[in-house]
C-alpha cells in the first residue's frame, strides 16, 4: 500500500469517528432539551397550590415557580400594562389578593389596545413564574404609552401598589377568555442542570475535533517506503 493510500485511510477513519461523536453530542443536547420540556410540563400539570400560603410574610417564596397557583382578590383598576416587543402584546395588571398583597397578573394577549372589564372580586388560577429577562428590543411604537418590552418586576415595584409578590401569574385560557383575550403562554422556568448537560455535548464535539486532529498527525507520520538499492557483487 502506497503512502497516499495509508494517509487517506487514516484521515477517513478520523472523520468517521468524529462524525459519530458529533452525532452523540447532538443526541445528548436534544435528549436533555426534551427532558427539560417534559419536566416543565409535568410541573405545570401538578395540582394547583395556594399562592397566599406559598409566600411567607417576609416575602420568601416556596418552590412554586412553574407551578399552577390559585388565589382570590380583585384587579387594581387603571394600572393595565402592555408587554412585548411586537403585536400581539400581553396585557398585565396588578391584582390585589384578599390579604392585601399584590401579584402581577398577565390577563392574555391583544392585537390592539382594549378596554378591559373589571369583574370585581374573583378567584384566579394560573402559572406562577419569575420576572422576564430584559429585552434589547423596545415595545412597538404604536403600543400604548408606558408599554414595556418585558415584564420586569424590578420596574413594577416602582410603579405598582405594594407589597408585591416576587413573581407573576399567567391566566389559563378559560379565564383569559373571560376578559375577551387570547391566552398568553406562560414562560416556564429552565430546569437546573442545563449548563452541565451542555458541557457533556461540548465534550463530544471536542473529542470529535481531537479525533480528526489525531488522524492527521498519524497520516503525516507515515513515511514513504525506502527503496532498496542493489548491492554490488564483489
Amino acid at each position: 500500500m502506497n503512502l497516499r493510500a495509508k494517509q487517506a485511510i487514516s484521515v477517513t477513519i478520523g472523520v468517521i469517528v468524529a462524525g459519530v461523536m458529533l452525532l452523540l453530542g447532538l443526541w445528548q443536547m436534544s435528549s436533555f432539551q426534551r427532558s427539560m420540556v417534559d419536566v416543565a410540563a409535568e410541573r405545570a400539570a401538578e395540582p394547583s397550590l395556594s399562592l397566599a400560603d406559598s409566600v411567607s410574610s417576609d416575602g420568601t417564596i416556596q418552590d412554586i415557580y412553574g407551578r399552577r397557583v390559585q388565589f382570590s382578590g380583585q384587579i387594581v383598576p387603571g394600572r393595565e400594562l402592555y408587554v412585548g416587543t411586537h403585536w400581539p402584546l400581553r396585557v398585565a395588571a396588578p391584582f390585589e389578593m384578599t390579604d392585601g398583597r399584590v401579584v402581577p397578573l398577565v390577563l392574555g394577549l391583544v392585537d390592539a389596545p382594549v378596554v378591559l372589564p373589571n369583574p370585581g372580586q374573583m378567584d384566579v388560577e394560573g402559572i406562577f413564574t419569575a420576572g422576564d429577562r430584559a429585552e434589547d428590543v423596545p415595545a412597538p411604537g404604536d403600543a400604548p404609552k408606558g408599554s414595556v418590552p418585558s415584564l420586569r418586576l424590578q420596574e413594577l415595584v416602582q410603579e405598582w401598589p405594594q407589597p408585591m409578590v416576587a413573581g407573576y401569574v399567567t391566566l389559563n385560557a378559560e379565564q383569559a377568555a373571560g376578559f375577551g383575550l387570547e391566552a398568553a403562554k406562560a414562560e416556564l422556568p429552565e430546569v437546573h442542570g442545563t449548563a452541565m448537560h451542555q458541557g457533556y455535548a461540548l465534550q463530544w464535539w471536542v473529542f470529535a475535533g481531537a479525533a480528526v486532529a489525531f488522524s492527521i498527525v498519524v497520516a503525516r507520520g507515515f513515511k514513504p517506503p525506502v527503496e532498496k538499492t542493489a548491492q554490488p557483487i564483489s
